[in-house]
């Protein structure tokens, strides 16, 4: 032991001067970096993934062994080989992250070519870690470059706030001008009122919209990718190309015109104000690409089946809509007296003249009736060109019923899919019981079963939108799914606490969590019918939904059995039988499934082997004893019968006469053999005297 104490010694001085030599280094690397930037360097250790903690020093005043000499040495080295980096993100350029990579490479392969011990192997594990943090700073620094790149003037709709805003008031104008200025154009004159000085308040969002579209950032599809273009004069370029022409035309103030000359030649060039009503395809762009709308969908759970019929109402109230203004704009490219069809309108009666409330409401008619294909009424055109206008409205009308007809219908089969196909697996189960002839009390039973397994289809659904997950999010939904029953196993519940508290100290627990995911996915769906009886072992059973009644104790929803299903040697297994009192849906995991786990995972994270090895030889031990014990219960109550029975065999009332082998030998008798039998044959007299006191009376 003093031999032991003494190198212990040594090994502790040896550490302690490494790492005053180590805060050297830091102190004058330190002075360097404020010599050339004045400001506060950065610790040596705290800009590289492998820093000593504080728990470090501490540790540094414990015995430590040659392995952790070894693994101070090698990361004293690696410290020293890794160039600073500032906290800054803006400091990091492409030369810095090649230094950094290239050290880490350095380091990493001097494992390979054996240059490093195997007791440093567990520093070794944290290479993968460590290149994740470098690729970070690569990310980092690429995003540098791009801000470099992009001229501050330059908006990114992607990036900005503001942007988004702008672009939800883009949109409601652009609503406004779908709705407002068909009508404006169609029915009202030319007047300085309140839609007047809305429309002009409009024009002005839309003149703003033009400038703040030349310095607007635009995404372009690229062989590596979407990526943004933030060249000012490829950005004007390409919305001159698209965008402008239209945008330009829109925004022209014939309205203006019109009120200041009040020149009816002017008026008629009001019709093109419809134009804007094309940028609502630009809405729909807007619509698909902003963040407006993705922001919307995060924080609400948006029902997409309804809302998609909801949303082809709208659309079919839009083109009535529209269909009526063009339909009532036929009006006025007509002569006043020629046959029109409003004079069916107007001549009805205690009508003199037709409002612009009353012709659109009687145009809303005429395209409601005609979109859905009830055919014509009380209003039908009176003139050549109202029926151009009428066989044009057929014509849209017809394309856009039997588009909504599609959909909806295709919406409505999606929403009901889920019952078409249990209403086609009970038929076909019908059909198989009765071409086979079952009994009727098995029929009930299976139809039983199905009609309560339907909801068995959920965790299928649920697994399958799962997988289309990223391995971090399938991490947290399969741990917030399963958390209160994982938490049920012991070395699970460890494991979990585990990663909390490495999330409390801020380490990287992505490993940890695909492996919980990995786990979770394992496990699988499964049910029992009722009365049904059950039992495996070497499998973790997860009761998610029934009653079940587990060696002779009622269960309910959550419960949790098989945990020693790790165990390797199965006589150590403690069996338990199943009844189902209920329906019951359980999740299983077996013992192949897990270990395969840990095999995978025995790098990354190799905590939650040591748990499960641990706990294995806890319950092996625990169980081994009691087995043992059990054993030798057993052969001494075997002994002792065989003892017992040789002392019979041996000890025979011939051979060794006594009292009790006398008992033994006699034969059983109604009489008792010390009693003389003549005190039977006479009376017995009414006296408190013993027996041997009526003896000598006699």
């Amino acid at each position: 032991m003093e031999q032991w104490r003494n190198l212990l010694q040594e090994l502790h001085h040896l550490l302690e001067g490494e790492l005053v030599k180590m805060r050297k280094l830091e102190a004058e690397r330190g002075a360097e970096n404020l010599t050339v930037k004045q400001a506060p360097p950065e610790p040596l250790l705290s800009s590289f993934p492998w820093s000593l903690s504080s728990e470090t020093a501490t540790k540094a005043a414990m015995p430590v062994s040659t392995g952790d000499v070894e693994s101070s040495w090698i990361l004293e080295k690696a410290a020293l080989s890794l160039p600073h980096v500032a906290a800054d993100e803006d400091d990091l350029d492409h030369n810095t992250i090649e230094e950094v990579t290239r050290s880490i490479r350095s380091v990493a392969s001097q494992k390979a070519q054996g240059s490093v011990s195997d007791s440093v192997a567990p520093f070794h594990q944290s290479v993968g870690l460590s290149d994740t943090r470098t690729h970070f700073r690569v990310v980092r620094a690429a995003k540098t470059a791009y801000l470099q790149q992009r001229p501050w003037y330059v908006i990114n709709p992607d990036q900005s706030r503001w942007a988004s805003r702008w672009q939800a008031l883009v949109a409601c104008c652009l609503l406004w001008v779908a709705l407002v200025t068909p009508v404006q154009v169609a029915l009202l004159e030319p007047e300085m009122d309140w839609l007047f000085i809305a429309g002009m308040l409009v024009d002005v969002v839309f003149a703003i919209d033009l400038l703040l579209q030349f310095i607007t950032a635009y995404p372009e599809t690229t062989p590596q990718g979407v990526t943004w273009v933030v060249q000012a004069e490829k950005i004007r370029e390409h919305y001159v190309k698209s965008w402008f022409s239209l945008d330009a035309i829109s925004i022209l103030p014939f309205d203006i015109l019109a009120l200041t000359f009040e020149a009816s030649e002017l008026r008629e060039l009001a019709v093109l104000k419809v134009i804007r009503a094309l940028r609502l395809v630009k809405l729909l762009r807007l619509m698909k690409t902003s963040r407006a709308l993705q922001s919307m969908e995060v924080p609400l759970s948006i029902p997409y089946q309804q809302f998609a019929l909801i949303r082809f109402v709208l659309v079919l109230g839009f083109i009535c809509h529209g269909l009526a203004c063009f339909w009532a704009m036929a009006l006025t490219l007509v002569s006043p007296s020629s046959p029109r069809w409003i004079d069916l309108v107007s001549h009805a009666p205690g009508i003199v003249k037709p409002s612009p409330f009353r012709t659109y409401v009687a145009a809303f008619y005429f395209c409601s009736y005609t979109i859905t294909s009830v055919g014509y009424g009380d209003i039908s055109p009176q003139n050549d060109q109202e029926r151009a206008f009428a066989i044009g409205i057929l014509l849209f009308s017809g394309i856009a019923w039997a588009y909504i007809i599609g959909e909806v219908g295709a919406i409505v089969t999606d929403m009901t899919s889920e019952g078409q196909d249990f209403r086609r697996s009970m038929h076909h189960l019908n059909q198989m019981m009765k071409r086979q002839g079952l009994g009727f009390e098995l029929q009930c039973r299976l139809r039983r079963y199905f009609l309560q397994n339907r909801h068995q289809s959920m965790m299928l659904e649920r697994q399958a939108l799962m997988s289309k997950m990223s391995p971090q999010l399938q991490a947290a939904f399969c741990i917030a799914v399963n958390r209160r029953w994982l938490q049920k196993v012991t070395f699970l519940r460890k494991f979990m606490f585990y990663i909390r508290e490495q999330v409390m100290v801020g380490s990287y627990v992505a490993p940890y969590e695909a492996c919980m995911a990995e786990i979770a996915k394992c496990l699988k769906p499964g049910a029992f019918a009722q009365q049904e009886i059950f039992d495996n072992v070497q499998v973790l059973y997860i009761l998610s939904k029934g009653l079940v009644v587990l060696n002779s104790k009622l269960r309910s929803e959550g419960e949790v059995w098989g945990e020693d299903f790790v165990l390797e040697d199965t006589t150590l297994i403690r069996p338990v039988a199943g009844y189902a009192m209920t329906y019951i849906e359980t999740l299983s995991l077996t013992r192949a499934d897990f270990m395969g786990v840990i095999e995978r995972r025995r790098f990354s994270c190799p905590q939650l082997g040591r748990m499960v090895r641990r706990y294995c030889v806890r319950i092996a031990v625990y169980r081994g004893i009691l087995a043992e014990a059990e054993k030798r219960r057993e052969q001494n109550e075997a002994r002792n019968q065989c003892s017992e029975s040789q002392a019979d065999a041996t000890y025979s009332p011939t051979l060794l006469p006594g009292p009790r082998a006398a008992a033994r030998a006699a034969p059983i008798s109604e009489t008792p053999p010390d009693m003389p039998e003549e005190s039977l044959d006479g009376p017995l007299q009414a006296s408190t005297a013993l027996p041997g006191e009526i003896e000598e009376l006699q």
